[in-house]
């Protein structure tokens, strides 16, 4: 422990059991629905540390989870969709991460809140876009999702919301969206990590969670095949828009 403390981890066992449940629950949703694990970790890691390391640490233990299932999510993917979101992704991580840096964290958590709620209401809604699917449109959806992802570590929900309103089966829209989360959240933790410096403590925390991550990583990938996926998404959209009002409240009123 004392060690712990001199490297500058002054988590108490409750902090630990948090961050520990969160990254669960985040490998969860890796697993079981391909987006979500971010969006889900990241606003509670930044209760216990600034946003760089929680973006950081929750893009870093993603990626190493996604590593066994890339393989056969880009075999089934929408590669016709994948690439103008890719190119897209890619022009908006040097805004992401200029912004990131830019902006204090009290404006990063009212971002990283109000993504959510909005995030999490506009597909409650059940909207569904019944225009012209175009590669113009995919790629503006890379745009967005390349920004938010590397400022705050939520670019998974403007792709999800574009994969399930365009109606793609469950299988393919869960491989479609690991793919491009493989694919831009790796791009998104390297560019981060060529600005700033991966220190001991944020790799002990890194090797503390991935452990937890990959195991119900594996175990949401199993559970896919034998739960209903439409209840389960509604029952976690309803739990993150409780985080984004948690975040966005205590930021208000609590600081």
């Amino acid at each position: 422990m004392l060690y712990f403390e001199s490297l500058g981890l002054h988590f108490t066992l409750i902090d630990w059991v948090s961050l520990i449940a969160i990254t669960a629950l985040g490998g969860f949703m890796r697993g079981f629905a391909g987006f979500g694990t971010t969006l889900v970790m990241v606003p509670i890691f930044i209760l216990f540390m600034p946003p760089v390391e929680a973006v950081l640490i929750g893009l870093t233990i993603d990626v190493i989870a996604m590593v066994p299932m890339f393989p056969s999510a880009a075999k089934n993917s929408d590669w016709k969709r994948i690439m103008p979101i890719f190119i897209g992704s890619v022009a908006a991580t040097p805004i992401g991460v200029y912004i990131l840096y830019v902006m204090s964290d009290d404006a990063m958590r009212m971002i990283i809140a109000l993504l959510l709620i909005g995030s999490a209401l506009l597909m409650l809604s059940g909207w569904s876009y019944n225009g012209k699917q175009s590669s113009s449109l995919s790629f503006g959806v890379g745009l967005l999702s390349g920004t938010s992802g590397t400022a705050a570590g939520i670019g998974g929900p403007p792709i999800a919301v574009y994969m399930l309103a365009l109606g793609l089966s469950a299988d393919k829209t869960r491989s479609t969206l690991n793919t491009t989360s493989f694919i831009k959240e790796s791009i998104s933790a390297l560019s981060i990590l060529y600005i700033t410096t991966l220190e001991i403590r944020l790799l002990i925390i890194i090797l503390m969670l991935l452990p937890f991550m990959l195991t119900f990583a594996w175990i949401g990938s199993h559970s896919f095949r034998k739960t209903n996926e439409t209840s389960f998404k509604k029952f976690i959209l309803r739990f993150l828009l409780i985080i984004g009002v948690a975040i966005f409240t205590k930021t208000i009123f609590f600081n």
